[in-house]
């Protein structure tokens, strides 16, 4: 038996503070599902300022410690300290068989590439911040939906299934986490742009100019590394590159694996069972994003 250690926090991305903890603690959680792993413990990391009312500390803590809850992991302590904006997460231990980790480095030529959640949304929430006025009130829960939805399902199917190379789609947004994917795996990807799922209403907001910063420090991270064919936009490109948060699981599914698992994934309720692309042998680009012929 082996252990998984994570930890990861930041600042509020939604008004609610009940639902802001719940998303923080989703995202904590799924650097242990990612991986095949069962989380059995956590501990808060809990910065906000002296003038925050106890009230809303509480309401995000309870948030939080829900969502823990629900993936039968105890909150057992923490630490908390006084900062100039509210900052919360945990810090997750888990367990695994070592032999049974799912890695992000084997996947091989012929694996399809299937994705859980639909991405977007680094788009929506800075639009929540900055332009509420311009942001659909359905979309938004669409949004915070995908956000506290725990990733244990898709990793309860990827162990049943035998898969053994997926990423969770977090900070570095879909291309960044791919390429890392390819590039630890000695292979490339063929991406299908038509086939990514995408929330609604990201594509009107990033039109105009709607997206967090790190979209475009993604984009010019990969781009010596991705082939864009010609009738890719650059509003795509941004989409490809939005940074998430407790966004979907990326696997590399053998075929002779894929139909068994996405009927899994629909059977255990997946918000998404998209299969967006292939892996193919290593090229001189990491990924190439077109549209599928």
């Amino acid at each position: 038996m082996a252990l998984v250690l994570t930890l990861d926090f930041f600042p509020p991305i939604v008004d609610d503070p009940f639902t802001y903890g719940e998303i923080a603690a989703a995202n904590a959680l799924s650097d242990v599902f990612a991986v095949g792993g069962t989380p059995i413990a956590a501990l808060n990391i809990f910065g906000f300022p002296s003038q925050l009312p106890l009230e809303t500390a509480s309401s995000i803590l309870e948030g939080g410690a829900s969502k823990a809850g629900e993936a039968n992991t105890p909150i057992i302590g923490g630490h908390t300290l006084e900062d100039e904006e509210p900052k919360y997460g945990l810090a997750v231990t888990g367990v695994i068989k070592p032999e049974k980790q799912i890695t992000n480095s084997n996947a091989s030529t012929g694996d399809l590439l299937v994705l859980t959640k639909a991405i977007g949304t680094g788009v929506i929430t800075t639009a929540l911040k900055n332009a509420p006025n311009m942001v659909d009130k359905n979309d938004l829960d669409a949004a915070i939906f995908s956000m506290t939805t725990l990733n244990n399902s898709a990793s309860k199917c990827m162990i049943s299934s035998a898969i053994q190379t997926a990423t969770d789609v977090t900070g570095f947004g879909l291309l960044g986490h791919l390429h890392k994917m390819m590039k630890t795996s000695g292979q490339s990807a063929i991406i299908w742009n038509d086939k990514i799922p995408i929330l609604n209403g990201t594509r009107d907001l990033i039109k105009k100019n709607i997206h967090p910063g790190g979209t475009s420090h993604n984009l010019e991270s990969v781009q010596n590394f991705v082939d864009f064919s010609s009738d890719v936009t650059t509003f795509d490109k941004k989409l490809l590159a939005d940074p998430q948060t407790s966004g979907g699981i990326l696997m590399s599914v053998p075929e002779n694996k894929l139909t068994s698992l996405l009927k899994l994934l629909e059977s255990e309720g997946a918000l998404v069972n998209q299969v967006i692309g292939e892996v193919i042998k290593k090229a001189d680009s990491s990924i190439l994003v077109k549209t599928r012929s």
